[in-house]
């Protein structure tokens, strides 16, 4: 371990493990929150809950695909990135 999660571990009282343990949550749940963000102004903007409800405006015809093409990709790669993150989460 570093010698500042050393003397920080000495500080608050805490294990070192413990300490990096916490830390590596903390900063999981904090870029889930991000991408969580990112995906709720994406699904207001269109009106929607999930990405299946945007494929199925696009095959309903109510949006262009093609006019969605990037955010529909960007969603995807959001919601993979999701998904990791929370399994990430677990094993920690």
């Amino acid at each position: 371990m570093s010698s500042a999660v050393h003397k920080l571990s000495k500080e608050i009282g805490i294990k070192e493990d413990e300490l990096v343990t916490v830390g590596v949550r903390a900063y999981i749940k904090s870029e889930l929150g991000k991408i969580e963000a990112q995906l709720h102004a994406l699904y207001h903007k269109y009106g929607i809950r999930s990405i299946k409800d945007l494929e199925s405006a696009i095959e309903k015809g109510t949006v262009v695909e093609s006019d969605v093409f990037e955010d529909l990709t960007k969603i995807d790669y959001l919601e993979s990135e999701k998904t990791k993150l929370k399994k990430l989460i677990r094993t920690v």
